[in-house]
């Protein structure tokens, strides 16, 4: 019983995980501020708002723009008067 039970709740999470990993960041990112900001209102228990406030900030973490693809430049650097060897 409790085996089913728990696979059960398995299965739940991952399909959660897959269906917010699959969301447009955009939609994921305004449903990630709704929870933030349900979790951080008065009367909630601490744990309730930590979780909230991780929800929020690892949905702002996958908005794209990476930083190690080739599209990225490096900041130029300054000039100096020594010549290059």
């Amino acid at each position: 019983m409790w085996q089913a039970v728990i696979v059960g709740l398995i299965v739940i999470v991952a399909v959660a995980y897959t269906a917010w990993a699959l969301l447009p960041a955009t939609l994921r990112l305004r449903l990630a501020q709704g929870i933030g900001d349900w979790g951080r209102q008065p009367g909630r228990a601490g744990w309730l708002a930590r979780v909230a406030t991780a929800v929020e900030s690892g949905a702002r973490a996958r908005l794209g723009g990476c930083s190690d693809c080739s599209a990225v430049q490096a900041a130029p650097k300054p000039p100096t008067d020594r010549p290059e060897r």
